[in-house]
C-alpha cells in the first residue's frame, strides 16, 4: 500500500475528504519524525 492508497483508505473509513486525511496524515508524520529527533519513543 502506497501513500494514495492509505489516504484514499482512510478517507473512505472516516468520512473524511481526502485532502483533509492528508493534512492529518502529515500533521502525524511531522509529530513523529519530531518526537524521533528529540530521542522520544513512539
Amino acid at each position: 500500500m502506497n501513500k494514495t492508497e492509505l489516504i484514499d483508505a482512510v478517507s473512505a473509513k472516516s468520512g473524511l475528504t481526502k485532502a483533509d486525511t492528508d493534512r492529518a496524515f502529515k500533521a502525524m508524520v511531522e509529530a513523529v519524525t519530531e518526537a524521533l529527533a528529540k530521542g522520544d519513543q513512539v
